[in-house]
């Protein structure tokens, strides 16, 4: 049953959705579409989250461990990263004043030192989301009875979801007609409805503790949950998937805008349509990972339906095709919904008890790295495919072409992976039970 505390943390997850649609989504759309920025910059400042995840293992493991201020453990987290993404959400209309600034020709502001400025602007709104996010899912997980974690996640998700899909169309309206300067509004706005929603998710809800200072080994704890073949199996399909089905998330919104044509307003709905695929398999697999005895079909069913995605969205370049765009953006939605739930099951029976918290943030780290890393590989290979054989559209059919080859790697490992290692209900376990710790998306 779902109480009205949990309904009031779920805010936080809602108006982190909208400042992802601001920075994932419109932000830039408008930098390499209007503006003319080079999608490698682009995918430069949106990976900063690659060069920052290991904050959110540690930043778990020491609020596990230790005591903070005046006795609280997760409150001081999710409260310092709230401060650090209203701060860099607010600061983010200046990335795009400085960017067009200097890009401009006879500029006096150095494109290189306009880079500079911007890459603190995002780093310190992707180190707020790791560290206030981190806290926040370890104060619901502490807040919430044990056999009612599976369920308080998949509502946070949902809330997270849900944000995006109600400030895409929101955003969308606004920007119907587009001018800098609404953008800058927008992100001005989105940054204080993040902050009010933040705060009152979390006002109060923590209880000081006391703990003991527990002298345990970070590192060593790292080693131990890679010690094993099993593992490290794991984490590699968990990488080869997740970079092969966020590549194009930085990308898709100037595909909809350079090769079909299609404006700020209806790029930014994309997200919509993305959000209500994720949300449909979340439901779907929901419902059928406990009937099964091990959540890998599902698992493999998101590769290849990611696979079918990718091919709508490069059919729709041949036939400048927005239905078939729109179409494949929402398949690609269901894919990582489907990849994203089953591998929090299977992370859920391979760890153990005892080393659990670690064993959920190192999925984060891993997840969190591959998005990244997807980020600025695939911008950088539409810009290079792009110059090289001066068409436009190959160059994001090229990325598109990549995440294929990377889904299909992700594929052949899981086909790999010892079979013993996917039952999860040979010992009455279901696959959604002690989804406690689940790192951010």
């Amino acid at each position: 049953m779902i109480n009205k505390r949990l309904l009031r943390l779920s805010l936080f997850q809602l108006g982190l959705g909208f400042s992802v649609v601001v920075f994932n989504g419109a932000l830039n759309r408008v930098l390499i579409a209007e503006e003319g920025i080079p999608a490698g910059i682009v995918g430069w400042l949106l990976s900063l989250g690659l060069f920052v995840a290991p904050v959110r293992a540690l930043m778990g493991f020491r609020s596990d461990k230790e005591k903070k201020t005046f006795g609280y453990r997760r409150l001081p987290y999710a409260w310092y990263g709230t401060m650090f993404v209203f701060c860099g959400l607010s600061a983010a209309p200046f990335s795009l004043l400085l960017l067009s600034k200097a890009s401009q020709l006879n500029s006096d502001v150095p494109f290189p030192v306009a880079v500079f400025f911007c890459t603190l602007i995002f780093l310190l709104y992707a180190v707020g989301t790791h560290v206030g996010q981190t806290g926040y899912l370890a104060l619901v997980t502490d807040l919430t009875p044990k056999h009612e974690r599976s369920r308080a996640m998949a509502l946070l998700w949902v809330a997270l979801i849900t944000g995006q899909i109600i400030s895409s169309f929101v955003i969308g309206f606004f920007l119907q007609d587009f001018h800098p300067m609404k953008l800058i509004q927008v992100m001005q706005s989105a940054s204080v409805i993040f902050l009010v929603l933040a705060i009152a998710a979390i006002w109060k809800q923590d209880q000081p503790v006391e703990l003991e200072d527990d002298a345990e080994d970070f590192s060593s704890q790292i080693w131990t949950v890679l010690g094993t073949h099993k593992m490290r199996l794991f984490f590699a399909i968990l990488f080869f998937g997740t970079l092969g089905l966020t590549a194009q998330d930085v990308l898709l919104e100037p595909y909809g805008g350079q090769v079909l044509g299609m404006s700020v307003a209806e790029t930014t709905r994309l997200t919509a349509l993305w959000g209500i695929g994720m949300l449909i398999a979340m439901l779907i697999a929901w419902q059928v990972i406990p009937r099964l005895d091990s959540p890998i079909p599902v698992t493999l069913a998101g590769c290849l339906v990611g696979l079918a995605g990718f091919g709508l969205i490069t059919l729709a370049s041949a036939n400048k095709s927005v239905v078939v765009f729109a179409s494949g953006t929402s398949v690609i939605g269901m894919a990582s919904g489907l990849f994203l739930i089953s591998t929090l099951s299977l992370i859920v029976y391979l760890a153990d008890i005892k080393t659990a918290g670690m064993y959920v943030g190192m999925w984060g780290l891993v997840q969190t790295s591959a998005a990244g890393l997807a980020a600025l590989a695939g911008s950088n290979m539409r810009d290079i495919v792009s110059r090289m054989t001066g068409d436009l559209a190959r160059g994001y059919t090229s990325v598109y072409a990549a995440e294929m080859v990377l889904i299909a790697v992700a594929l052949a490992l899981l086909i790999a992976m010892p079979r013993e290692a996917f039952v999860t209900r040979a010992k009455g376990r279901s696959a959604f039970a002690g989804l406690t710790d689940v790192p951010g998306a």
